[in-house]
Parts: C-alpha cells; structure tokens; sequence
C-alpha cells in the first residue's frame, strides 16, 4: 500500500514531453497516467503547447518531441516524484497573482486605502501617498496632460486597434452580465473564456476600470476581455497562460489584438520564489512567444515602493525587491505610476528588477477620476500602477494606428526617448526614463524625409544641374546657378519653380546676404498648390511688385505654407503606411516562395 502523503494538495503546473503532433486532448490523458501517488490532473484545463525552454530546444528537435503544460493538483511532498516520471520535464507552482490595486479596493470593495505616512526616505520629492483620495484630475486631464488631444486632432484615436485587458473580467454593454453586475463598458468585441463580457466582480470591477482608462486614451480602439479571475476560473498563473494563449492563437488568425495589457503580478517573492526569479517559467516563456507573435505587451510595476508600500509586500518593497517575475522581463514595457501633477507615487515599485535591472522603463498617469468615481462611486479614483499601465497602453495603441508595423522595441523607444525626465538625470530605477510623452512620441515616428543622401550631403537634382541645399563646404544655396530650380520635372511631379523665369519670383537671393523677401500682395495668392500637378508658385501683378507687404500679408502667406506643408506630410505619412502595408505582404510572399521551393526541391529530390 503507497505510503500517505503528509503534506496538503497543491495546484502546480506541469511541463511534459509529447511527440511533436500529440493532441491536448492526449496530453492531458498521458498526464492522468502519472504513476504518482496525490497527482490528480484538470481534465477542464487543455493542454497548452510551449516553446522550449533554451536548454531544451536542441534535444527535442532532434526526438521529434515538444513540450506542453497542463494543470492538476499533487501532494507537496510529492513534486520531486512527479518530476521523475520520464515524460515529465518539470513541476512548476500554479501561482496565485493578484491586481495592482489597493488593497482595500479590491478586499472591502469600498474604499481605496486613506494616505498613510511615508515609511522611507522619498527618492524625488515630493511623493505622492494619497492612494487616490482624492482623484487629482479627471481623464480628460490625463489625455490634455500627455498631449493624447493633440493626437486625436490629427484623426488618430486607436481605430483598427484591439487592446486585450487582461484582468479580472469586464461587464460589457451588450452582453448578458451576471445577476447583479452592471454592464458598464463599451467597445468590448471579443475575449477569453467563452463567457467574456459577463462578470467583473472577482477582482472588484479592475478589469472595469483599466479597459475604461485605455479607451480614455485610445476612444476609437477595440477591447479584448480576456479574463483570469473570477467565481469560476481561478486567480492565478495558470489562467494567464490560457489567456495569452488564446491572444497568441487569435493573433495568428487576423493580427489582433495588437496590444495587451497587464495590471497585475505578485506582491512578494515568496508567492512564487521560481517564477519570480527565473526566464524560463512558463509563463515568462509564454510572454515572450507572444512578444515574438508580434503582439506588444505592456505590465505594471507594481505597488510595492519604499515610501508607501501595499501592505502586501510584506518586507519586498523598495529598490530591487518590488518587480517581479514577467513584469519584469527585458523586452515587455514595465510601467511605474506619477500623478498628473507629476509627483511620483510613492508605492510605484522600483529597479532593479528580478530579471532585468533597467526596470521600470518609464511612469504613465494615476489617481484620476475616471472609471471611479465616475461610472462607479465605490471608489474615489482609479488608482495603482495598475492605472498607469492602461493609460499607457492606450498611448501604444495611437501609436500602432499611426505606425502599423511598429514593433515592441519601438514603442518602447518611442516612449524612452520622448519621456520626461522627473528624477535624477537620465534613467534612474525610481521613475524610469520620466513621464511618458504622448504627443512627443507620436511626433517621433514621424517620417524622415530624404531625397537622395550622399555621405550626409542632402541634395535634389535638377534634369542639368545639381541643387545642393547643404554642399561641401557648407554654403546653403537657395538658387541654382545656371538652370530652371525643379524639385522633379516631367510627368506632373512636384515643382517649386515654374519653366519661365521671372525675376523677384525666380531667383532667391543667397541668405548669407541681405535678407530680401519677394514682395507679397494680400490683393493676389501668396501661394498655390494646384492638383494633380501640385505646381507651386508665386503669383503677382506688375503694379503689385511695388507695393509694400503688410504683416497681414505675411500672416497670409504663412498660413497658406503651413496647410500646405500639413497636406503634403498626411500624404507622406499615408503613402509610409502604405509602403509599410506592401512590405510586410512582400516579406510574407519571400517566405512562401522559399517554401515551395524546399517542397519542389524535396519533391524532386534537389534535381
């Protein structure tokens, strides 16, 4: 008779070796097979396929095997038995996870935490440690504050971009929520389980309050429910491995959801000391395929900074004990928490973080008015760095809708880059790079515009001779020496000269000299952009060539440059988007093409 175990069930997760084709369904029945005394396997939990870990990639390629996760309980004392069943590669803990709100918040369901006294030295004064009460602010603030207004002026508010809130369920207008719930949220499209849009209670409405801070910034974008918490489905590592897959899966379908994100993690260290710690857990791992998918993955810091930490973090707050397990990981986008007043929040976690010390990259906005208390009185504002991070995905989401091939690494730079700088110079692991900038990172993608580069000389060629507006030596030319100035001739191109030559129109005098502008008349047009040619020219009578210009005439002139410039850059960036459009079905056809040809040539044996 086996020996009873002394030691309580624990839900763990399982890594095994299957032959590379094996069904979930057969996986999770090679698993019921452990000969292991206390293992009871989740026959509810489908097998998830997993990319091997690094160590593991060359021995499975060549046995033909792949490795899956599937979920069940064992007797503690039992891992090290289930470990050495021969197709088993490791037992991992199913680890719980919690929302990177207050702990009042999500425990009483009533209050956010009243502000405490600090309990460390502020690392850039002053620290906010109000948690929220009162909001600073509401959401239309956050947006003016990061310049999001500026962007939407432009038409870019998120259209064609799903985000995937991975949360704790969201109430969806239009769908049958649960018996005392409240549909709350629009834009809501799609999720995982099956029941998505239904429920939001689990984690006190925080599934609620970051998918209506990601519309406050991106009102146009798209919402993915993919919930992992609720009555049914436990809090807990597992159900966001389920939920990244699902995202993994639907992204290959049709390319969505192109953002995800991420308001949660664990408080401490000792919730799970292995994932905390270690790049190859499988859910880090899982993260990472989905980074590689293409998807951009965004998570908070979390609350556990020296100055006013959650009470959850036990004795892990501060530098270097505070940023854990994937939310820390080098290439997702790790976000800690200010105030719009730009005060950073003394409970935003600080680097280094466990897997990488460049953590956090950079701060988004908190404690504003937005889902609470203003479609919800439970709380005074919507609070954590689990605010932030949504603020922030929604900043991304902008960006994908202006740059629809952009990637991880430069939405990150992006944001890096044009952040504002709010502790000690350049990146420090309080704050990151500074407050992100919106509108600054959004100017960043814009197009840099070259018509022909020699070894930095920027010039434009005319059919005869060479207009160089830097040459060698440095001497700005306006006008070209012997020739008709032409930005392309024939065909109808863009011409900032017309054929005939007229003096005062033609010839601009070289700037090192007296400064001489072209006499402008508010009596004729100070500038014509005609289609479809796009001629450009100056247009005067010979009586007007006398007269003084007003500053009027100079507004007008100005006026008429500025629409214009802005007409020909929205064409620019259209036809970028386009060329970006046509690059990646180019790329996708290469592919195709080397793979029929390795079908034909191992058809025909190489002949």
């Amino acid at each position: 008779m086996p020996e009873k175990s002394q030691k309580k069930p624990v839900p763990v997760l399982v890594e095994m070796r299957v032959q590379r084709g094996t069904t979930a369904a057969f996986a999770v029945q090679l698993a019921a097979n452990a000969k292991t005394p206390g293992f009871m396997i989740d026959r509810e939990f489908d097998a998830i396929p997993m990319q091997p870990s690094p160590d593991q990639a060359a021995s499975l390629a060549e046995s033909g095997e792949e490795v899956v996760i599937v979920r069940g309980t064992v007797d503690e004392d039992k891992i090290k038995d289930l470990e050495a069943q021969p197709n088993v590669v490791k037992v991992w803990r199913d680890t719980p996870i919690a929302p990177f709100t207050t702990r009042r918040a999500v425990e009483e369901k009533t209050a956010h935490l009243m502000p405490t006294a600090p309990m460390g030295v502020c690392p850039i004064p002053p620290c906010d440690c109000s948690f929220g009460n009162p909001a600073i602010g509401a959401i239309a603030s956050v947006a003016t504050y990061l310049g999001v207004d500026k962007i939407w002026a432009a038409g870019i508010k998120g259209a064609g971009i799903r985000i995937g809130i991975v949360d704790g369920g969201i109430t969806a207008i239009g769908r049958p929520v649960k018996p005392g719930e409240v549909a709350k949220v629009a834009r809501v499209v799609d999720g995982w389980p099956g029941d998505w849009g239904t429920t939001a209670i689990a984690w006190g409405n925080h599934g609620n309050m970051t998918s209506t801070d990601a519309l406050g910034m991106a009102p146009q974008a798209e919402i993915y429910d993919i919930r992992i918490s609720s009555a049914t489905l436990a809090g807990s590592i597992s159900s966001a491995l389920q939920g990244f897959q699902w995202a993994i899966n639907r992204h290959k379908i049709d390319g969505t959801p192109q953002v995800l994100s991420n308001s949660w993690g664990i408080f401490q260290k000792t919730w799970d000391p292995v994932y905390a710690v270690d790049p190859n857990h499988p859910f880090t791992r899982k993260v990472v395929e989905a980074l590689d998918e293409g998807i951009l993955v965004l998570f908070a810091a979390g609350n556990c900074g020296q100055v006013c930490p959650d009470g959850r973090c036990g004795p892990d707050n501060g530098p270097g004990k505070s940023i854990w397990g994937a939310n820390s990981h080098p290439r997702v986008i790790t976000v800690g928490a200010v105030n719009v007043n730009e005060q950073w929040v003394g409970y935003s976690s600080q680097g280094p973080g466990a897997l990488d010390p460049n953590k956090p990259d950079f701060c988004s906005i908190t404690h504003f008015a937005g889902y609470f208390p203003t479609l919800d009185p439970a709380h005074p504002s919507d609070g954590g760095t689990s605010a932030a991070t949504p603020i922030c995905a929604g900043v991304v989401a902008l960006l994908k809708q202006k740059k629809p091939a952009l990637t991880q690494d430069q939405a990150k730079t992006a944001l890096k880059s044009t952040a504002k700088d709010i502790g000690p110079a350049g990146w420090d692991q309080h704050s990151g790079a500074g407050i992100i900038r919106a509108k600054g990172a959004y100017d960043s993608l814009a197009p840099k515009l070259k018509f022909r580069d020699d070894h930095g000389t920027l010039k434009f060629t005319d059919d005869h001779v060479t207009l160089k507006f830097t040459d060698d030596g440095g001497t700005l030319k306006f006008a070209d020496d012997g020739g008709t100035l032409k930005f392309a001739d024939d065909g109808g191109k863009l011409k900032f000269r017309d054929d005939v030559k007229v003096p005062a129109r033609d010839i601009m005098p070289d700037p090192r000299g007296p400064r001489i502008l072209p006499p402008i008349s508010s009596a004729g047009v100070p500038f014509i952009l005609a289609t479809p040619h796009h001629s450009m020219a100056w247009a005067y009578g010979a009586a007007e060539q006398a007269m003084q210009p007003t500053a009027a005439d100079y507004e007008a002139a100005i006026a008429q440059y500025e629409a214009t410039l802005a007409s020909m850059e929205q064409a620019i960036q259209e036809t970028l988007r386009q060329a970006e459009a046509l690059d990646v079905q180019y790329k996708q056809l290469v592919k195709e093409h080397q793979a029929t040809v390795e079908e034909y040539t191992a058809m025909t044996g190489g002949s």
